[in-house]
């Protein structure tokens, strides 16, 4: 077990040895915590000590500062990795600002050299309707800062965004041709594009509004329909369906209210008033259980307006 422990030393010292004189060269800091660490491993730098000071590290504490040295290799060379990369960075940073400083120049000076060339080029491809080529051209030149450049530039951008637009615009009518009216909130979306393209069109202005006024009049009528379905649902038991008002008339009109047996209930919707129908079963004057169906027309509210049939 000895001389396992003995070659474990050697080797790692040696190890540790070598890695921290090469890595003096990218970190100094790095390399003496590796160069420490094969001190602390390699037997005679052990001996030395011991021959000097008369003391031993404990194997323990040898192996906690071993540790603490190698994380500390680990932090410095980490950051000598990271300061070599910006400073890589920043190297290529200033080969490109050269470069496209060196490129500018040369554009300026071709520009220069060639200036009436250059502008007619862009002038006739500008009568030609070709406005991508006349930009891609002025584009390139622009660096030289020549007013008559930036102009023709201008106008071929114009000239080509108002194209796109009229193509644009041509397509979203063409689609809105399509759409049925009642298709409130695509044909509002489509028109808001067209109105955004040209704010000053009365008329989109007006499909804009029109379409607004619709959408909030569904929204109205969703309110209002979903307010009316909760009143009329209201009226009924959750339980079994009985109609509440309807059953208590019923029961004040048997014979023996305590017996009623409620069997079904059912309604018509009739805009301004319900039918509602309640069948039933109980005792009749000769005490048989019978079975009865009332219908009767109901307010919107629950009241029961009239019995309109009996059998």
């Amino acid at each position: 077990m000895k001389h396992v422990y003995l070659a474990l030393n050697w080797g790692f010292g040696v190890l540790f040895l070598l890695a921290g004189v090469l890595s003096l060269i990218e970190s100094p800091l790095a390399g003496l915590c590796l160069i420490a660490a094969a001190a602390l491993l390699l037997p005679p730098v052990r001996n030395f000590a011991y021959s000097k000071t008369n003391q031993e590290l404990p194997v323990k504490a040898r192996v906690v500062s071993v540790f603490v040295l190698f994380m500390a290799f680990g932090f410095f060379a980490g950051q000598a990795q990271e300061q070599k990369e910006r400073e890589l960075a920043a190297q290529r940073a200033e080969e490109r600002a050269e470069k496209a400083a060196q490129l500018r120049q040369e554009r300026i000076d071709h520009f220069n050299a060639n200036r009436e060339q250059i502008i007619a080029s862009v002038e006739k491809a500008i009568v030609d309707e070709d406005y991508q080529a006349a930009i891609s051209r002025s584009n390139k030149y622009l660096v030289a800062d020549d007013k008559k450049l930036e102009q023709l530039n201008t106008q071929a951008k114009g000239e080509r965004a108002a194209i796109q637009k009229a193509k644009k615009t041509e397509k979203l009518l063409s689609e809105l041709k399509t759409i049925p009216v009642e298709k409130y909130n695509k044909n509002r979306n489509l028109y808001q594009r067209l109105l955004k393209m040209h704010p000053n069109n009365e008329l989109y202005q007006e499909k804009v509004a029109f379409y607004n006024n619709k959408i909030e009049e569904e929204k109205r009528k969703k309110i209002a329909a979903e307010k009316r379905k909760k009143k009329i649902k209201s009226q009924f038991s959750a339980w079994d369906g009985s109609h509440r008002n309807l059953e208590r008339v019923i029961q004040k009109s048997m014979n023996d209210p305590d017996s009623y047996d409620h069997v079904e209930t059912v309604y018509w919707d009739r805009g301004d008033h319900l039918i509602v129908r309640t069948t039933f079963r109980g005792k009749n004057a000769f005490g048989g259980v019978v079975k009865n169906s009332v219908k009767a027309k109901v307010s919107l509210d629950g009241e029961v307006l009239q019995i309109l049939d009996q059998y």
